[in-house]
């Protein structure tokens, strides 16, 4: 990885922890944060775990069904995944899960990695979905709607041509097929088993019914992640309302599409704390409580990801090393990781 694309983050994450602390009252700060009740946070951590272990039984049905992957299998991948995204940058952590998953053998690394993009796109579409629930009740600063425009386009694009390649799958392997053959060096039948085992990874948009049962899973792990954040929310104000939290959960989700440090640290204090000011809440209210919650958001998932990764049999050299591995096959496009789907 390129060191420049280091210090995009670094600096997107200075400048967001600039934005999140702009304006507070340090005394203020303090008293907020020595007035909650912390106890909310146990709740807040399980749900946090279930919203893990449902975004892991998505992958399941994203991956062709429950027959394809065991759900602990599914489950570690997700979780060394969210570890790994923790402490290395830009995402690298996502690179690991194909790794884990494909050690079971049924799926395909380059499969699993096609699967992630469909999941992506869900994960977009059902949060801009959440997002027009509140909308009537808040109003949006220009920034943030010009975002959630401008994400909607991306995303809706990107299922648009996923939907494309799906129903026109043949015309468009022939096509791949005749622009490899025109490529001396390239050896055209392995690189076309490359492209349909990519393909392998849309086949839930071929299919009513794992479409339908992703759909519902990403929607049990979006709420089970809102109301994760709600009840962090009461330890800081008793009387807080269920939409403050689905809004502040949408808009820290699409802030979190920019690049920032490992954890998303800044970014996510950011877009927490001026979410919730919309609400009336004070800025070192509203910022004790996104720090609150992103400190257990990420002991949970490191904790989680630890454990996974001991179970897994792999060390955390290991893991780093593929992680690095597949993302300089990435770049220089010849993957490296074995494809057994």
């Amino acid at each position: 990885m390129r060191k420049w694309t280091v210090w995009i983050g670094v600096a997107a994450s200075a400048v967001a922890l600039l934005l999140a602390f702009r304006g507070v009252e340090w005394d203020e700060l303090i008293r907020a944060a020595s007035r909650a009740d912390y106890a909310y946070l146990l709740p807040s951590a399980l749900l946090m775990l279930a919203a893990i272990a449902a975004r892991a039984e998505r992958w399941r049905w994203l991956l062709g069904g429950r027959d394809k992957v065991g759900y602990w299998r599914s489950y570690r991948a997700v979780s060394i995944g969210y570890l790994m995204t923790n402490v290395l940058p830009f995402r690298l952590g996502e690179l690991v899960r194909p790794i884990v998953i494909s050690r079971g053998g049924a799926i395909g690394a380059v499969h699993a990695l096609s699967s992630i993009a469909v999941e992506h796109v869900l994960d977009v579409v059902m949060i801009l979905a959440l997002l027009a629930v509140v909308l009537p009740d808040v109003p949006l600063p220009p920034l943030m709607t010009q975002g959630a425009r401008l994400s909607a386009i991306a995303f809706g694009g990107a299922a648009v041509v996923m939907m494309l390649l799906v129903v026109a799958h043949k015309r468009v392997e022939r096509a791949v097929e005749r622009f490899l053959d025109a490529i001396s060096w390239i050896d055209t039948p392995i690189w076309l088993r490359r492209f349909n085992s990519a393909m392998e990874g849309l086949g839930v948009l071929r299919s009513p019914r794992l479409f339908v049962m992703s759909t519902l899973w990403t929607l049990v792990g979006w709420l089970a992640s809102v109301v994760s954040l709600y009840f962090a929310m009461l330890a800081f104000v008793p009387d807080a309302s269920l939409t403050s939290a689905l809004f502040a959960t949408v808009t820290s989700t699409l802030v979190l599409l920019v690049p920032s440090t490992p954890g998303y640290i800044g970014v996510l204090e950011w877009a927490i704390r001026d979410s919730l000011v919309l609400f009336g809440w004070s800025s070192e209210v509203a910022l004790a409580c996104a720090i609150s919650f992103h400190f257990m958001e990420l002991a949970v998932m490191n904790v989680s990801g630890v454990v996974c990764l001991v179970r897994e049999g792999l060390s955390w050299s290991a893991a780093v090393s593929e992680v690095r591995r597949a993302n300089a096959a990435r770049r220089e496009a010849l993957p490296t990781v074995e494809e057994t789907g």
